[in-house]
């Protein structure tokens, strides 16, 4: 295991880790001897950078490791980006390398947040690695698949759909073979914005926020497929209650990717997890109501 650095002091790291085969793009911010919080971004064909200017707010209460996952951003990719095979970016490898850098930067134990698809990655390495996991925080992320007829039934959702253009998967321009790295997810972010934030407003800031994003095309066609299993491990409830540690639920309350009903149902499993509905805020919660979002996180890592 090596790593290389390209950034000096706490708030600038920046290094590409080694494991093996697989190389791990990280940044970190805060003193390295404060509890460590380690980020693991949705998409999954998105990089870290969305999550950036909330989670370096928490730089002064932990040290805080972000990352981009296999296939995305800056770290291993699969062809013709890179040779890594399709079949490492199963959901279970995706938890290894998780634990993979809490044991790197010197954690016995680490909290997790999982943002999104990266919720399900988090409840993941509880499963795997139980003891590993401190604490455990899904934002903006579901434990359930069956969420559609809520999801439809949304007088939010159904306002907001129409105003989303549609994104086709046949578009060559978009996957065909020259068509740009990323160019779908790219595009299928600026065109789900309506139903991503709540702050319609806000939607040229947003899009700024999208132009920094490295989006890929690793995980399309394994997708497209059904050769990817579900980031949400089987039976999330149960692996949640065998960990038995303490779980947060971040939700914006105008969810429109997954409805705010699944983080009620999954509290409602969870008696003794802590619910944050997070208001006027949608999926990308973080950036509708920043300061709303950080203080429930921050409550519950101080406690």
């Amino acid at each position: 295991m090596t790593s290389s650095s390209d950034g000096r002091g706490m708030g600038t790291g920046r290094e590409i880790l080694e494991v093996g085969s697989v190389k791990l793009f990280v940044r970190r911010f805060g003193d390295p001897g404060l509890p460590m919080l380690i980020v693991v971004h949705g998409g999954p064909t998105w990089d870290h950078s969305y999550l950036l200017p909330a989670m370096a707010e928490l730089a002064d209460l932990a040290h805080v490791v972000l990352f981009d996952l296999r296939g995305c951003g800056r770290s291993s990719r699969t062809p013709p980006s890179g040779t890594l095979p399709a079949g490492a970016l199963q959901p279970e490898f995706l938890a290894d390398d998780v634990a993979v850098l809490a044991r790197h930067y010197g954690a016995v134990r680490a909290d997790v947040l999982g943002f999104s698809y990266g919720g399900g990655i988090a409840m993941r390495v509880a499963e795997q690695y139980p003891s590993l996991v401190r604490r455990l925080i899904l934002a903006s992320a579901t434990a359930y698949t069956d969420y559609h007829a809520d999801l439809e039934a949304a007088p939010d959702y159904q306002a907001r759909a129409r105003m989303c253009p549609q994104v086709s998967w046949d578009d060559p321009i978009l996957t065909g073979p020259d068509a740009p790295d990323g160019a779908l997810s790219r595009a299928m972010a600026y065109a789900s914005a309506p139903c991503d934030i709540w702050h319609l407003h806000r939607v040229g800031q947003w899009h700024r926020v999208l132009e920094k994003v490295r989006f890929s095309s690793d995980w399309n066609g394994p997708y497209a497929a059904g050769q990817i299993r579900p980031g949400v491990p089987d039976h999330a409830e149960r692996v949640l209650r065998d960990w038995a540690g303490p779980v947060l639920i971040v939700h914006g309350r105008r969810e429109m990717v997954f409805p705010v009903s699944v983080a009620r149902r999954l509290h409602a499993a969870l008696p003794a997890s802590t619910l944050a509905e997070i208001p006027d805020a949608a999926h990308m919660a973080h950036f509708d109501n920043q300061a709303a979002w950080l203080a429930s996180i921050r409550a519950f890592l101080i406690r």
